[in-house]
Formats: C-alpha cells, sequence, structure tokens
C-alpha cells in the first residue's frame, strides 16, 4: 500500500465499460473532496509505471479534483488475473447494462482464452446466462445501443431481431422507444410484417412500405343473413320481432 503520483499511472487497458458518464464521475469527486477516499484503488506495476486494475472512476475522480497522488494498493497480476479482477469488480455495479456486462465477458473469451465454462466459474454465473449475454453482440447495433441506454428490454430486442431486415427494425425500434411495448405486443408486430412479407410474395416488402403498428386495425363478425364478413361498425341495426326476422331470413336464402 502507498501513495502514487496520478501521472505515474495509466488506465485500464482493454474493456472495461461502453461509457462513463460524467455527471457520476463530478459526484464521486465531491464526495472524495467531502470524506476522502475510503478505498484504494487497485494497481499493477508494468514496467517503470502502473495500470489502473480496480477503481477507475475513484482515479478519475481523484484527476477532475486536480489532485496529484492516489492510495494504492499494488499487486503483481498477469494479463488473465488482471482481467478477472476487473471484471469482478465491473459485474458487482448495480447499473451495469447487459451490453456492458456481454462486452466484459467478450473481453475474457476473446482477449484471454476462458471458454465460457470458465468464465461462469469465474464470476459466478451459469454458463447459460454467460452464453446469453454474449448472444446481445450479435445483434444489430441499433439493438445493442437500445438495450445499453435501458430503452426497450432484452426480450423485445429478441423479438425486433427476428425481423431480419435493419429497416423493419429501425421502424418497430421507434415506437418501442416513443410508445413503450411488451414482449408480446411486439411480436404480434413481428407476426404482422411477416405474413404481411409472404403476403406480398416477394418476402422484401413489395412496395418497401411498412404499416404502422399503431394505426387501427378492422374486425369482422359474420353478417346474420348471408354470413358473409362484415367489419364492426358497419353494420345496419332495426327492429324486428321474431316472426318478421325469421321471414327475412327465409327470403335471403330463397332470393325471393
Amino acid at each position: 500500500m502507498r501513495r502514487i503520483n496520478l501521472d505515474q499511472i495509466d488506465e485500464p487497458d482493454g474493456v472495461v465499460r461502453l461509457e462513463i458518464d460524467s455527471v457520476e464521475i463530478e459526484s464521486l469527486a465531491e464526495n472524495i473532496r467531502e470524506v476522502g477516499l475510503l478505498q484504494p484503488i487497485l494497481v499493477r506495476p508494468k514496467g517503470e509505471r502502473f495500470e489502473v486494475v480496480a477503481g477507475h472512476r475513484r482515479y478519475l475522480a481523484h484527476k477532475l479534483l486536480e489532485l496529484t497522488s492516489i492510495q494504492c494498493s499494488i499487486r503483481e497480476l498477469n494479463d488473465i488475473h488482471c482481467a478477472v479482477a476487473r471484471a469482478s469488480e465491473n459485474l458487482g455495479r448495480v447499473d451495469l447494462s447487459p451490453i456492458e456486462e456481454a462486452a466484459i465477458y467478450a473481453d475474457l473469451r476473446d482477449q484471454h482464452g476462458l471458454t465460457i465454462d470458465e468464465i461462469g466459474r469465474r464470476m459466478a454465473k451459469s454458463p447459460g446466462i454467460v452464453k446469453r449475454r454474449l448472444d446481445l453482440l450479435k445483434m444489430p447495433p441499433q439493438l445493442q445501443k437500445a438495450i445499453h441506454k435501458k430503452q426497450i428490454s432484452y426480450s423485445v430486442a429478441e423479438e425486433l431481431w427476428s425481423l431480419g431486415e435493419n429497416s423493419a427494425i429501425d421502424y418497430y425500434l421507434s415506437f418501442c422507444i416513443d410508445h413503450g411495448a411488451t414482449q408480446a405486443v411486439v411480436r404480434g408486430w413481428v407476426k404482422d410484417w411477416k405474413d404481411a412479407q409472404r403476403r406480398d410474395g416477394s418476402g422484401t416488402g413489395g412496395s418497401g412500405e411498412v404499416s404502422s403498428p399503431m394505426e387501427s386495425r378492422p374486425y369482422y363478425v359474420a353478417c346474420d343473413l348471408c354470413q358473409g364478413p362484415m367489419v364492426i361498425g358497419d353494420e345496419t341495426v332495426f327492429r324486428a320481432c321474431p316472426k318478421c326476422s325469421g321471414l327475412i331470413s327465409e327470403a335471403v336464402k330463397t332470393g325471393s
């Protein structure tokens, strides 16, 4: 444990977070100004310098306060142990988005060679959860961004992803963000869109127009006389006794 000059410390190398909220850093800096640093940051030696392993936000808050040094816990760590320690700290954050969680797992897999089972064991997660999070990174960027910003849920993103066309995804995603939508509602939109593609026969949307999911749709009932389809609201209502209504029905059937 010792204080180290900030100009001797480098920020973390590799995936940590997709973005760091400047307001959050300002709030942390104000807290450190008032009560001091309650927990040292963790660093590892790298040549003549040091790299932040855990405590990146505390490091940035010190820089914002224009402090010259920070209390550090120094530990010799190889790249894998460093990545695991950094991932453990980030996964403990309550505001971590599913996309950030996925990025952490992807870093452990792609940059450090850990398998899904190994990641699950080290992070105390089931392999199924790890794989499902990694699948998020296969989604189109607009869906990843919406999940990260908590504008839509993972289940809604999965439904939109099944549309398969970016233009349709963008269109329906805008309705989800502006009006909100459950998984069941979006599944209905997707089904209607795919049905329209099949009816069109081209599989590409024909005219390229996408029907608005907010448009009202006609509902049909059978006519009591001819049994043909009739839009609700277009019916004609009149009063007739059972005898007269029976005569009308018979006349329709016989064409007389």
